[in-house]
């Protein structure tokens, strides 16, 4: 039985471990040309908060960006909770790659591609 009690801590042990980071929402809506544009994203998982955080955004010029909220706390900005905003200004595919790390994670990078179909 004691056997029975080391495999289940273990088992435990791993699963709290695990460095796993989960956005939501998990595909962003449709939009539009021309009109605003805003969902909010929320990174949860890890060990710690998302204190390094790097996006493309393609093409460039697709008219939408990440705004954080400023945070007095680990870093200047504190990345789990962020908005994509902006106004399309064609129709078509804009693709959003989001790449960052988590306190305490020891070195673990996480990567997420969003694509958002812009209609007329």
């Amino acid at each position: 039985m004691h056997k029975y009690y080391i495999a289940l801590f273990f088992i435990f042990y791993l699963s709290a471990c695990s460095n796993r980071v989960v956005f939501s929402p998990v595909d962003l809506p449709d939009a539009y040309i021309n009109r605003d544009y805003t969902v909010p994203v929320t990174i949860t998982g890890g060990h710690g908060p998302v204190v390094d955080l790097t996006y493309d955004i393609f093409p460039p010029d697709a008219g939408l960006q990440l705004l954080y909220e400023e945070k007095s706390y680990y870093t200047t900005y504190i990345y789990n909770s962020f908005m994509i905003v902006g106004k399309p200004k064609r129709a078509g595919v804009i693709k959003i790659n989001i790449k960052g790390g988590i306190v305490a994670s020891a070195g673990k990078m996480f990567e997420k591609n969003y694509e958002i179909n812009v209609m007329e």
